[in-house]
């Protein structure tokens, strides 16, 4: 059973696709703008689970609106998951930041495939200020996962010979490595064989395949698709990311 702020924002979340799908910009701005607001009211009062399944509606009108190449809908909802994250992270609300990493790096994966610039970078700030905040809050699953996220976002890039992106990305990657050793926290040898294990281990799961890091399996996750894996996690909210993800780090 889903909470009453859970099926609000699910009913905010459909009605922000449906608008995508409809080409009605206008309307689908407004229901980002709602679930920002919402899932604002959610941070103030502390409701971290309800909180997941704004950032689950808004990744997935994001997700439409790359597929629809409508970039303004998807720039303004990479802002809204970069503004709710930050104070997410200040909270120190280690469960939600891993689904605002998934959703960002999902996000971001289909902007560069479809050469959109603009939500493409603002994806890397997003994922950069995340992993950044996750070292300074020693959230170790999600500075693993954010790490991986901007690798494959590099691995992308230059595949797409988006030769600025891709140093971008490798930069800002590059930073939240030396934050993490410098603080003592994640080493690089860590970091840097992160991504193998979870190829390794989703790949005994054909249910999981769309984990699959790019680059580092047989058929990479290169292509943009519906993710099945997400609407799953949909329809689960209120299992616990931090030890799904550690079971796949294990």
């Amino acid at each position: 059973m889903f909470s009453l702020n859970e099926q609000k924002a699910i009913e905010l979340g459909e009605s922000g696709e449906r608008a995508v799908r409809e080409q009605n910009e206008y309307d689908a701005l407004q229901y980002a703008e709602y679930l920002r607001e919402f899932g604002q009211e959610l941070l103030e009062g502390n409701l971290e689970n309800d909180l997941k399944r704004v950032v689950i509606s808004l990744r997935n009108i994001g997700n439409k609106a790359i597929q629809k190449k409508i970039e303004n809908v998807a720039s303004t909802v990479l802002s809204d998951l970069k503004s709710l994250s930050e104070a997410a992270i200040d909270k120190n609300f280690s469960n939600v930041m891993w689904s605002f990493s998934k959703a960002t790096q999902e996000i971001g994966k289909g902007a560069v495939q479809f050469q959109m610039l603009e939500p493409a970078k603002l994806a890397l700030d997003t994922l950069k200020i995340i992993g950044l905040g996750a070292v300074e809050k020693k959230m170790e699953v999600v500075t693993l996962w954010t790490t991986m996220s901007l690798e494959e976002m590099a691995y992308l890039a230059n595949r797409q010979q988006l030769e600025d992106l891709t140093e971008e990305a490798k930069e800002a990657r590059e930073e939240i490595i030396e934050y993490s050793e410098d603080s003592g926290f994640i080493t690089r040898e860590q970091i840097e064989k992160y991504p193998q294990l979870i190829a390794q281990t989703v790949s005994q799961f054909s249910e999981l395949q769309n984990l699959q890091p790019a680059g580092y399996e047989a058929r990479p996750n290169e292509e943009f698709t519906e993710e099945e894996f997400f609407e799953e996690e949909g329809e689960d909210v209120q299992q616990e990311p931090e030890t799904k993800a550690t079971r796949k780090d294990k």
